[in-house]
């Protein structure tokens, strides 16, 4: 009889208890919920095969649909094919190597058809057993900040064009062959898979690689025939001019240090410093090899224009010993693809 009444006394407490817990756990997944739903952020759970679990209330609003019609779908439920594969392979990173992704910058196309800038964070979810089963992502809006910057880039961008302004004045071949290397320095980096912000960069440096000429003679700028061993020193000083003239600025890229080493070659040959390999940085390789393409198929003051094949020539000849052999590489390809002609000369509307 005791016995009994033991365990209906027992049974009781364990049910009492289960429902103790069953409430706390409750009110712990509400209280999760609701956190989430305040957050100003889109946040989004998704399992192993990247299906959304769980979102909270901000994430379903850009949308416009209800929490439970999001579950199980993906990325490219809401985004362009493109757009949600880049989302797709980065939840397939964090997946694979339990390595965070944090404040990635990114455009997304919204719903509206317009874009908005965010910075997205991703991390693994792991079960008791320390194995990944999914990711959790948070995604905050810096549209207003992105047009902040982009504001503040205009104005830089506005005065290094009236630094332009005054090259092209002074001396509008000079003005014209940066304009030329630029194209060709943006062709190459997207082709070697450069991201938009770092091709801005490396344009920024081409159409500011020869500004140091503005403080060379004309006389000898423009001088027919061949140049004296001075006069040619003179004419090299171009590029320390420019890097003096850049480098107490601060800038986010290296692009006085790009300008600087644009004459530089793989084999020590290159001047002003005589660099040579890993020393010399990817931005000035590029500006090399674009520089010698636009330089020995435009016609110069001093010469006419050497011709493409010369160009092609020069650069296959010394690919490795004195340019990049890749970027050459790319180069060549992007001229065979044009049917050998320089598109920098088609494309220039200074011509």
């Amino acid at each position: 009889m005791k016995t009994s009444k033991s365990k209906r006394k027992k049974r009781k407490y364990t049910v009492s208890k289960y429902k103790e817990l069953k409430q706390e756990l409750s009110f712990e997944k509400q209280l999760f919920q609701s956190f989430l739903d305040n957050l100003p952020d889109a946040v989004y759970f998704k399992d192993n095969k990247n299906r959304l679990i769980r979102v909270n209330r901000f994430y379903a609003k850009g949308f416009k649909m209800k929490l439970e019609e999001i579950i199980g779908k993906t990325d490219f439920d809401f985004f362009p094919k493109d757009q949600a594969q880049k989302m797709f392979d980065d939840d397939n990173y964090v997946l694979k190597t339990g390595s965070p992704i944090i404040g990635k910058i990114e455009r997304t196309l919204l719903p509206n058809g317009t874009h908005n800038c965010v910075t997205t964070t991703k991390i693994p979810i792991r079960n008791r057993n320390d194995k990944i089963i999914g990711t959790v992502g948070i995604t905050r809006d810096i549209t207003e900040y992105d047009h902040i910057e982009q504001g503040r880039l205009n104005m830089v961008m506005s005065s290094l064009k009236v630094l332009d302004r005054v090259l092209e004045i002074r001396d509008p071949y000079t003005f014209g062959h940066t304009r030329r290397v630029s194209m060709i320095a943006e062709k190459i980096a997207k082709r070697l898979g450069w991201d938009d912000d770092r091709i801005l960069e490396l344009r920024l440096s081409a159409e500011l690689h020869d500004l140091g000429k503005i403080l060379i003679p004309l006389e000898i700028l423009n001088k027919p025939g061949k140049l004296s061993e001075l006069e040619f020193k003179m004419i090299q000083e171009h590029v320390k001019r420019c890097y003096d003239m850049l480098k107490p600025h601060a800038f986010p890229f290296p692009m006085p240090e790009a300008i600087y080493q644009h004459h530089e070659r793989l084999d020590g040959k290159g001047y002003p410093r005589g660099l040579r390999g890993d020393n010399i940085i990817p931005e000035a390789r590029i500006l090399a090899v674009s520089d010698v393409l636009e330089a020995m198929t435009f016609h110069r003051p001093y010469r006419a224009a050497l011709g493409l094949k010369m160009a092609m020539k020069e650069l296959k000849d010394n690919a490795g010993p004195k340019y990049d052999k890749d970027i050459v590489d790319v180069a060549i390809k992007i001229l065979e693809e044009n049917n050998y002609e320089p598109f920098w000369l088609a494309q220039d509307p200074t011509i």
